[in-house]
């Protein structure tokens, strides 16, 4: 399909510590223009208002005044089903902050959704469209590194989040180790099979009940191969993410996101995101991440919680 020559107008809910970073890919991105915001906060309205953009307390004003060709959720975890249900019925594509739901039957009930509204449903795995993991995928679909026998993952950020954010968030296994579940899947082509974990009771300030600071999973994949994934809320070098890779005739490592210089590579990857979202929205191929994607994330992070 050729491309528009007008920006996709989206409508981003939620303007948090999320939403305020996808308002800067939005301003970045080409393809795609911020055409209103929502955020039931008076205080965060008004500042969005006096930068010169449209601003709704609720979806439902938003859809009563339109003006938008999709929505990109980025609202508490915990509200994203209720969102996806209600943006589907009105026949609006979305983009869905992860893990979109708490639980995987929330998150299939909203992918359910959408399909039977006919409408696309994207699912925020950003990861998807960093430059060096879609090479390392590359090598791996061609066999570069033979046969895979390990793939570890780590991500560890620089310090928790707020306990109010984590009350709502699921737990680390489901706010962050998704990420690191649906990055196993998409790079070796492997299904998670029974999973392990453990978790630490060290933590380097205060801790919220039922979610742990430190925690170390492994998996068994379809293909035979190994992999680990480890979370951790507090380190020194900032917030970092990275993986390695061993097989039969290679190695690989990357460091993909690295204190300072990964909010570079972050944000690259959300403008990127949007931009495959435009495309998917006007009738291109997804390359993001599906709903199906998402349950099999969060189906996995829900195993590996109750393995704790």
């Amino acid at each position: 399909m050729a491309a528009s020559a007008e920006p996709l107008r989206i409508a981003l809910v939620g303007a948090g510590r999320m939403g305020r970073t996808h308002l800067r890919a939005l301003a970045a991105a080409t393809s795609v223009a911020t055409a209103a915001v929502v955020d039931p906060v008076p205080a965060v309205r008004n500042e969005l208002a006096a930068a010169g953009l449209r601003v709704h307390p609720d979806v439902n004003e938003l859809l009563a005044e339109r003006g938008f060709d999709a929505a990109l959720i980025a609202a508490p975890t915990d509200l994203h089903l209720e969102l996806v249900s209600t943006f589907a019925a009105a026949g609006i594509p979305m983009l869905c902050e992860k893990p979109c739901g708490l639980r995987a039957d929330e998150t299939r009930e909203a992918t359910r959704a959408a399909a039977a509204a006919g409408v696309p449903l994207q699912i925020g795995y950003w990861r998807r469209f960093v430059p060096e993991l879609v090479e390392l995928r590359g090598q791996l679909a061609a066999g570069a590194l033979g046969q895979l026998s390990l793939v570890q993952c780590w991500q560890w950020d620089e310090q928790p989040p707020s306990p109010a954010f984590r009350s709502r968030s699921g737990g680390i296994l489901v706010d962050m180790g998704v990420h690191e579940f649906d990055q196993i899947r998409w790079l070796t082509g492997q299904e998670l099979g029974e999973i392990a974990a453990v978790s630490s009771t060290v933590a380097a300030g205060e801790t919220v009940p039922g979610d742990a600071d430190t925690v170390q999973a492994q998996a068994r994949l379809s293909g035979g191969t190994i992999a680990t994934v480890s979370l951790g809320r507090s380190f020194p070098h900032g917030d970092c993410c990275w993986v390695e890779v061993m097989g039969t005739r290679g190695h690989a490592r990357c460091e993909f996101v690295w204190g300072a210089e990964g909010e570079r590579v972050f944000l690259a990857a959300l403008v990127a995101q949007l931009e495959a979202f435009a495309v998917a929205v006007r009738g291109g191929e997804q390359t993001g991440a599906t709903g199906e994607d998402a349950v099999r994330a969060i189906d996995a992070a829900e195993r590996a919680t109750a393995a704790l």
